[in-house]
């Protein structure tokens, strides 16, 4: 499931490529959060050509109110999750669904992801290769590598641990709903593991503003682990957000040059570069 709003721009590419999948997906639904551009035309173009697709409005504001509508829509036994501007890659789905039934011990796991519109990315991607292949090897061996939080642009879910948390969990818009239901899960007993095979990447349009409103980004997740009585991992998020805000703006100028269609750098790009859509979260921070 996937939640949109306004996300005109790439919902078309993630369905696509949800389709692609095959028989491993058994539905996919979006969440439609008040989108007002074309989001959900586009969407329901694509449920007429397969009924795999359904779309559903939430009508409060915010991406754990649009996540959690997905949830408990879904009707399977494993809930993968993604965000509109996610795109995964060949056999994602059977990757989610092979680990899930070979391991009834895993309740939730997912993927770290690169970014598919940003440059110097190839690092990245040789690490997640070389993760990928330990990952694989523990797994093996009944020791599979534990994620400190699931994302909520690539992850999975059982069902009985959603409805385990479903009356826990934080519908605050200045929170992160992953972060939250990561720890509640956590709190609850169940095991979150780094699923090898569920490659996917992600829009960097995060990276793409300013300094001052990724810090209000990150604060979100210092407010996370507040809200649940964690203060030191806080102070460790403000630290390496802090740290991550200087390599941010360092890499600024080159990001916002680089043009994914063409996989160059351009001085027009960077001279027509609009800001990036307001943030689903961002009335929250307000």
């Amino acid at each position: 499931m996937l939640p949109a709003f306004n996300e005109e721009a790439g919902i078309v590419a993630c369905l696509e490529r949800l389709i692609r999948q095959g028989e491993a997906v058994a539905e996919i639904i979006v969440v439609n959060n008040n989108s007002t551009d074309s989001t959900a035309d586009l969407v329901a173009d694509i449920a007429q050509r397969d009924s795999r697709v359904r779309m559903i409005d939430e009508t409060k504001a915010g991406v754990s109110y649009a996540r959690y509508a997905g949830f408990d829509e879904a009707s399977q036994d494993v809930i993968a999750c993604i965000d509109s501007d996610t795109q995964v890659a060949a056999g994602w789905a059977d990757a989610i669904e092979q680990i899930f039934a070979d391991h009834a011990e895993i309740s939730a796991g997912g993927a770290p992801m690169i970014m598919h519109d940003l440059p110097f990315q190839k690092h990245f991607e040789r690490r997640w290769d070389r993760v990928k292949r330990v990952a694989a090897t523990r797994l093996a061996a009944g020791r599979p590598i534990p994620l400190i939080a699931l994302s909520g642009a690539n992850s999975a879910i059982r069902r009985c641990a959603w409805e385990t948390i479903r009356d826990r969990v934080s519908y605050r818009r200045d929170v992160f709903e992953d972060l939250d239901r990561s720890l509640h899960l956590k709190a609850a007993g169940f095991t979150l593991v780094l699923i090898p095979g569920m490659d996917a990447t992600v829009s960097g349009r995060r990276l793409l503003t300013g300094p001052r409103e990724f810090l209000r980004y990150v604060a979100c997740g210092a407010r996370t682990y507040r809200l649940h009585g964690k203060n030191g991992m806080a102070l460790l998020t403000w630290i390496t957000g802090t740290v991550n805000l200087v390599r941010m703006a360092v890499l600024l100028p080159a990001n916002r040059a680089w043009d994914p269609q063409t996989g160059r750098f351009s001085i027009e790009h960077l001279r027509s570069h609009r800001e990036v859509r307001e943030s689903p979260i961002k009335a929250g921070l307000d």
